[in-house]
C-alpha cells in the first residue's frame, strides 16, 4: 500500500444515486475500511446514524437518515473477495445486522490484531497517535450523531476513524506474521463472521433491580424505586432520550430513600436537578406516591437464586487451568483473558476431558488456544498434574 499523503476531501453520500455510485467504485477494491456511528449516549432507541467507508484514495460518509436503503453496502459486506477492515468489529456488526440484516464475510479487526501483537493500548485513538501521530478530539467521542447538519469537526473525526485503518491493518499484519500469530488472529476474524444481533427481551418488570444498590433498599423503598424507574423509562422513550439523561440511577436511588411527597421536598433532593423538578415534578411525585401506597403484601421481594454446588474437583481443576493459562500468557506476552477467557476455562473444568477426543468436543476452545496451551498440558491440568 502506498504511504498516506495529505487528507483527501471527504465525500458526503446523501442520495441513493450517490450511494450506488460509491458502491460501484468500492466493488472493485480488494479492501474497504468501515465504521459506524450510533447515538446510544443520546437516544433511547439507538440505530446507525452514519457509516464511514475508506479505500485507497477515497473516504466517504454515508448518511442513513438521507439514504434509508443501504442495500448496496450490504452487498459489499457479503462479498467474500473484499476484505472489510473494522476496529473493534463486534458492535458495528451487531447493529448493522439488527438495522439492515447485513452480514460480513471477510473481516480484519484491527483491535483484535493489536491485542495479538501485544500493543499496550488497543483503542483506536491510541493506535492512531502511536502509528500516525494523529490526535483524536476526545470531545467528539460522545457526539450526538443523530443531529443534522454534521459539523466540519464531526466530519473530520468520523473520516479519521476509517481513513487510517487500511494502513494500520498492514502494519499489524506484518507484525502478526513476524510473531507467527497471523493464523491465530484469522481464526478469530472468522468467528466474527458469525456475529448476529441478539434480540433483547422486552423491558422486564424487575429491570429496576439491575441498578447498583437496589437490592440494599427496604421493600418499601424498592417499591418506590420500581415506580420512579418505570416513570423514567416511559419518559425517556417518549423523548427518545437516553434514560440517564432524564434522571441518573443515583438520583432514582435517592428518591427511593427519601420519598419526597411535595415539590419543596423534591427540589431539595440532592441529585434531582431543579430544571428536572420544574419540568417533571408532578409526574415524579405521583410515581413516588404510587410506591408509597403499594399494599404491604404486594411489596417487591428480591428472589435470590441459589447456585448449584460445583461438581467435585471443579474448582481445583479451574485453578490449575488458570495457572496454566497465566504462565503461557506471560511466556508469549499476551493478556491472559485473550489467550483463553475464564468462561472457556470453566467449560473445560466442567467437562473434565480425559483425552484429546473429548477435548475436541469443547467447541468453545479455539484451535489456536489449544496450540498455545498445549493439549497435553490442558489434559494434565484437568487431571491434576503439572502444566
Amino acid at each position: 500500500m502506498t504511504p498516506l499523503g495529505p487528507p483527501r476531501p471527504v465525500k458526503l453520500i446523501a442520495t441513493p444515486a450517490d450511494l450506488r455510485a460509491l458502491a460501484g467504485r468500492l466493488a472493485s477494491q480488494p479492501r474497504i475500511a468501515l465504521d459506524t456511528e450510533a447515538a446510544s449516549f443520546h437516544r433511547y432507541v439507538d440505530r446507525v446514524y452514519l457509516v464511514q467507508l475508506s479505500c485507497e484514495g477515497e473516504t466517504a460518509l454515508v448518511d442513513p437518515l438521507s439514504v434509508p436503503d443501504l442495500e448496496p453496502l450490504g452487498r459489499l459486506l457479503a462479498d467474500p473477495t473484499i476484505e472489510i477492515v473494522i476496529h473493534d468489529a463486534d458492535y458495528d456488526l451487531r447493529i448493522l445486522n439488527r438495522d439492515y440484516g447485513f452480514r460480513a464475510r471477510n473481516l480484519f479487526d484491527t483491535r483484535l490484531a493489536a491485542q495479538f501483537v501485544g500493543e499496550p493500548a488497543v483503542g483506536l485513538a491510541s493506535l492512531l497517535e502511536k502509528h500516525f501521530g494523529v490526535k483524536v478530539d476526545k470531545k467528539l467521542q460522545r457526539a450526538d450523531w443523530s443531529r443534522r447538519p454534521l459539523t466540519q469537526a464531526m466530519i473530520a473525526y468520523a473520516a479519521d476513524d476509517t481513513r487510517y485503518l487500511p494502513e494500520l491493518r498492514d502494519k499489524l499484519e506484518r507484525r502478526l506474521r513476524e510473531l507467527h500469530r497471523l493464523a491465530w488472529a484469522q481464526e478469530e476474524f472468522r468467528h466474527l463472521e458469525e456475529i448476529r444481533w441478539t434480540q433483547t427481551p422486552p423491558d422486564r418488570a424487575d429491570s429496576y433491580l439491575r441498578i447498583k444498590g437496589a437490592k440494599t433498599l427496604s421493600r418499601r423503598q424498592r417499591a418506590i424505586l420500581r415506580e420512579v424507574h418505570a416513570w423514567r423509562e416511559a419518559t425517556a422513550r417518549d423523548l427518545d432520550r437516553a434514560p440517564f439523561r432524564v434522571l441518573g440511577n443515583w438520583s432514582l436511588l435517592k428518591l427511593a430513600r427519601t420519598s419526597p411527597t411535595t415539590m419543596a421536598q423534591l427540589t431539595a433532593t440532592s441529585g434531582v436537578p431543579k430544571s428536572t423538578a420544574r419540568r417533571f415534578g408532578r409526574s415524579i411525585l405521583e410515581a413516588v406516591r404510587t410506591g408509597i401506597n403499594v399494599p404491604e403484601h404486594d411489596l417487591p421481594v428480591v428472589k435470590r437464586t441459589r447456585r448449584p454446588d460445583p461438581e467435585p474437583g471443579h474448582d481445583q481443576r479451574l485453578e490449575r487451568l488458570k495457572a496454566l493459562r497465566n504462565r503461557r500468557a506471560e511466556d508469549i506476552g499476551m493478556a491472559p483473558g485473550l489467550v483463553c477467557p475464564n468462561g472457556t476455562l470453566q467449560v473445560v473444568a466442567r467437562s473434565a476431558p480425559e483425552n484429546e477426543s473429548q477435548l475436541d468436543e469443547v467447541t468453545e476452545l479455539r484451535r489456536w488456544q489449544r496450540e498455545v496451551l498445549g493439549d497435553r498440558a490442558l489434559l494434565s491440568a484437568v487431571r491434576g498434574g503439572g502444566g
